[in-house]
């Protein structure tokens, strides 16, 4: 079987090097999306959430803050930490609790390479005083002559993170998926951001997902 590969394959899916620039002054943004539109679903209700993280401090962190966000939509989430506390599981530990779990996904979140944004700074003039002595009287007299500042490219780093959501049906089956890209700094107000704002919301305007629950923002 193919579907759910764990983090020693080459992944759920190839890493993907993109060059982001986003857009305005936006600090996260998605990008990449794509789902199979021959997937028919009322909305996963037990799922089985895997950050694929080296740390177990920010794996656990993700997987708390996905099942909090799935929790919106009346989503039943299990950590995977809760099952393999010592590392993310590989494809034959996912295909087996999925069988006994009785899941209808696996949403999977991991960390590809990070990318740039380039900002172009356009270059400019500007006057400068200029204090010359005069050698003969001893004098100090001023002048002003114009400095050319030449154009630069500013970057700045780019974190990214992919999103996949597989169903379980048959093998498995890749039914979702979307890049986000972010500017911000890790923490959880990033984790929440990401999750709750973000990655879930779109999810579920793509149907993976059954409506908010009533109450929910």
């Amino acid at each position: 079987m193919r579907a759910f590969r764990g983090p020693h394959s080459r992944g759920v899916l190839a890493s993907l090097i993109v060059g982001t620039v986003l857009a305005g002054c936006a600090a996260s943004e998605m990008g990449n999306m794509w789902q199979d539109r021959t997937f028919k679903t009322d909305g996963m209700k037990n799922v089985l959430v895997i950050a694929v993280r080296n740390d177990p401090v920010r794996r656990r962190m993700w997987e708390d803050g996905f099942a909090s966000a799935l929790a919106i939509y009346g989503a039943k989430a299990t950590r995977s930490y809760e099952v393999w506390p010592d590392a993310p599981p590989d494809t034959e530990q996912v295909r087996a609790e999925v069988k006994k779990g009785g899941f209808d996904g696996v949403l999977v979140n991991k960390r590809p390479p990070d990318t740039a944004q380039l900002a172009w700074v356009q270059g400019y003039s500007r006057r400068e005083s200029v204090t010359r002595y005069d050698p003969a009287s001893g004098a100090a007299y001023t002048t002003w002559q114009d400095v050319e500042v030449p154009a630069t490219m500013d970057t700045t780093a780019v974190v990214n993170y992919q999103t996949n959501l597989w169903s379980t049906e048959g093998n498995g089956r890749l039914v979702w998926s979307a890049m986000s890209h972010t500017t911000e700094a890790f923490g959880m107000p990033l984790i929440q951001d990401q999750t709750e704002r973000i990655i879930l919301p779109e999810m579920a305007k793509a149907g993976m997902l059954p409506p908010k629950q009533k109450g929910s923002k």
